[in-house]
């Protein structure tokens, strides 16, 4: 019986393994590095705390910053406060979570052009 409890709780091979990304590493996670999910979005996240890119063919600006152990943007089209959320990370593979639940689900790779401290923009 615990054989089959096992087999039935572990897992499934090839499965991601998530783990919560906490505050000194969630700055390092994003800099320079674009969350994008191939069709619908895509957000470049500045070491400046600027963001720029596209949501469903609209250009996306705003703002990035880290608060405690949650990542936090504000996008400048919306009058809306800053939207914050818990970071899962499985290798390249991040999601956003807000209360709980997966508000996005992306890859985050390298931006190509990255920015540079100080530099301009």
């Amino acid at each position: 019986m615990l054989a089959a409890m096992v087999v039935l709780f572990t897992p499934a091979q090839g499965e991601l393994s998530w783990r919560k990304v906490h505050g000194p590493d969630l700055r390092a996670l994003f800099v320079d590095h674009e969350l994008a999910d191939g069709v619908h979005y895509a957000y470049q996240f500045r070491s400046d705390g600027t963001l720029t890119g596209f949501n469903m063919g609209k250009a996306i600006r705003g703002t990035w910053r880290i608060a405690s152990d949650e990542f936090c943007w504000t996008q400048a089209r919306r009058a809306a406060a800053a939207e914050c959320f818990d970071v899962e990370r499985s290798g390249s593979s991040i999601r956003l979570l807000h209360d709980g639940y997966d508000a996005f689900s992306a890859a985050l790779t390298p931006v190509k052009c990255p920015s540079r401290e100080g530099s301009p923009q």
